[in-house]
């Protein structure tokens, strides 16, 4: 197995750990532990590691180490303007035939996403696979890349608990929004999109402002020893 591909994979470990909480914010990781207990070098580990640092995901410091990084409502909402951008920008390429042409498979995503169970993580996984197939009729591969990496975010924050409830909304609120843009030209396309995240900016603007601009200490979140990842078996082997 490559490295790449191996390194591919105990990035996707270590991101399914955090979201089946696991790994918890302020667990201590030790590369030579982690690559102990997935059965890899150290190098893919390094590089798994390295990577989910720079997403924002893990944070390393000389007195500390590496720890998987405190959230807040702030870095949330942050994350949900830079969706809300990328997702607005996309609409305005996509609107016309370019949405229509994906109507049926549009549909099908949206339909999966209404029927899940509001706040749960199952309905978070389905309303990032119908929000990455609208930002894929954009045709722009740079977009595509960089929603996916947001919406790892949304999906991490939504694990924590940190996605604030909304209110009960439309039965079929998704299908609705695929018809509406199938209809709408470019500025159409860019209101129906910041109508559509309006609740949970408002929602996580509001639980950043009661936060506060303080970032709760480090330490406190250092909860001694390197945490274990248990595995029925290796990743290789």
């Amino acid at each position: 197995m490559s490295e790449t591909l191996l390194s591919n994979r105990v990035y996707t470990e270590l991101y399914d750990a955090m979201l089946a909480k696991r790994l918890r914010p302020g667990d201590r990781l030790n590369r030579r532990q982690v690559a102990e207990d997935l059965g890899v070098s150290v190098a893919p580990v390094l590089e798994a590691m390295t990577q989910l640092e720079w997403e924002g995901f893990l944070q390393t410091s000389p007195r500390l180490g590496t720890i998987v990084r405190p959230i807040t409502a702030r870095h949330a909402l942050g994350r949900f303007l830079l969706r809300q951008a990328i997702e607005v920008e996309a609409a305005r390429r996509y609107a016309g035939d370019m949405v229509r042409n994906r109507r049926d498979k549009l549909l099908k995503a949206a339909r999966k996403t209404d029927a899940a169970t509001a706040g749960s993580l199952a309905n978070w996984r389905t309303e990032v696979d119908f929000h990455e197939g609208l930002v894929a009729c954009a045709g722009c591969p740079v977009l595509q890349h960089e929603f996916s990496h947001v919406m790892r975010h949304s999906l991490y924050h939504a694990a924590n608990k940190l996605l604030p409830s909304l209110p009960p909304r439309a039965p079929h609120l998704h299908e609705a929004l695929v018809e509406d843009l199938c209809k709408a030209d470019a500025a159409a396309a860019d209101r129906l999109i910041r109508q559509h995240l309006a609740p949970w900016i408002s929602a996580l603007t509001e639980a950043a402002e009661a936060e506060g601009h303080q970032a709760p200490p480090e330490v406190r979140y250092v909860r001694g020893s390197a945490v274990r990842l248990k595995r029925r078996r290796p990743l290789v082997g």
